[in-house]
């Protein structure tokens, strides 16, 4: 289930007000043209969110190229700020060569993010990373642009044990198992943005994400585990573990995400890739599900196991243990706002709400 996104409602308020509050001025962004490929996005659609608030409470008067394929989709999920004048829809296939508007700035989003995909749709899943990142870049190397930002993941670390993982670490990838196409992808569309500044001198930076949760979850559909989590708690469910749940993993609430994109694509600097994440933000699998259950003690839910049985579901065969660091982002000047228990406490409650039929 895809949520209409509402400027109105209570906890999306609360995330763009601290959005803006983690710069000191946003005049790099005002009055540009910004072109968002996979605008619909998990992650995406918070960062077109916030540019939507920039318009509509801070006179932002940024022109949002939204690069959507579906209008049906569009409508769904920006729902009556995808009919403002500044709101314009490009259509088409990433992979194709860009055209349709002038931006002063790319954020290249496009991708299947999820193991859901990874098994089923490989090829799919790796082209915008590679084909759609080099058509942009082209682009970008005909057209002078204030700044050019690449989603790409912490999964480009692969397999890698105890050393801390700086931007300039990595860990093994077989590249030729099943599940690795996006890992593999986003380290080619990496080298792909290095080479256009290293050439051309696009001003291009590379944001690793890692996991990250809120509002924007498909939290009907999508079969990541947090947002099963998620699901369970909404439905008055026990948590239901389909694996040791021994895992480590590092989470970051979505409006941390995006502050954290924008402080890359305005204050990082050309060429380079920086890690998003917080170090107090790691946590294990099991012990995520036994904090939702404790912030939620009136629901009396348990944490239970079971097998996971779900063919098209493709996890990355590599298993990071080493932590990533994040000093380099924070270098910038950034910092995260939430911690665990206010960001997941955050998401359930709007889901919840929502759930609930009351949902602003």
């Amino acid at each position: 289930m895809i949520t209409t996104l509402e400027l109105e409602n209570r906890i999306i308020a609360e995330d763009m007000e601290q959005i803006y509050r983690s710069r000191a001025s946003w005049d790099d962004i005002m009055q540009s043209g910004i072109y968002i490929t996979g605008a619909a996005g998990m992650i995406a659609s918070y960062f077109t969110l916030f540019l939507i608030f920039l318009n509509e409470k801070k006179d932002g008067k940024i022109n949002i190229y939204a690069g959507i394929r579906s209008l049906e989709k569009a409508r769904l999920r920006f729902g009556k700020y995808s009919e403002k004048p500044y709101f314009h829809i490009i259509g088409g296939d990433v992979n194709e060569p860009f055209h349709g508007a002038a931006p002063d700035i790319i954020v290249h989003a496009a991708s299947l993010a999820s193991p859901q995909y990874y098994g089923t749709m490989p090829v799919e899943t790796m082209l915008p990373n590679i084909i759609g990142t080099y058509e942009l870049l082209k682009y970008a190397s005909q057209n002078k642009l204030k700044s050019f930002l690449f989603f790409s993941s912490g999964a480009v670390y692969g397999s890698s044990e105890g050393e801390l993982l700086t931007e300039d670490r990595f860990g093994g990838l077989d590249y030729l198992s099943k599940g690795n196409e996006y890992s593999e992808s986003k380290r080619c569309g990496e080298a792909l943005c290095t080479a256009y500044f290293r050439e051309y001198g696009v001003p291009v930076r590379s944001a690793r994400i890692n996991h990250s949760y809120g509002v924007t979850i498909d939290y009907e559909n999508d079969s990541r585990v947090f947002s099963e989590f998620i699901r369970n708690i909404v439905r008055g469910e026990d948590i239901i573990l389909k694996s040791s749940g021994s895992g480590i993993r590092n989470f970051t609430y979505l409006a941390d995400v995006v502050s954290a994109l924008f402080t890359i694509l305005l204050d990082g600097n050309s060429g380079e890739a920086y890690n998003i994440g917080a170090e107090d933000n790691y946590i294990s699998i099991a012990d995520l599900a036994q904090c939702l259950v404790k912030l939620f003690p009136e629901k009396n839910l348990n944490t239970v196991f079971a097998r996971r049985n779900d063919p098209g579901y493709t996890a990355s065969p590599e298993k990071l243990t080493s932590k990533i660091c994040f000093d380099k982002l924070e270098a910038l000047g950034w910092s995260p706002s939430y911690s665990i228990e206010e960001g997941f406490g955050r998401a359930v409650t709007y889901f919840s709400e929502l759930h609930n039929g009351h949902g602003s």
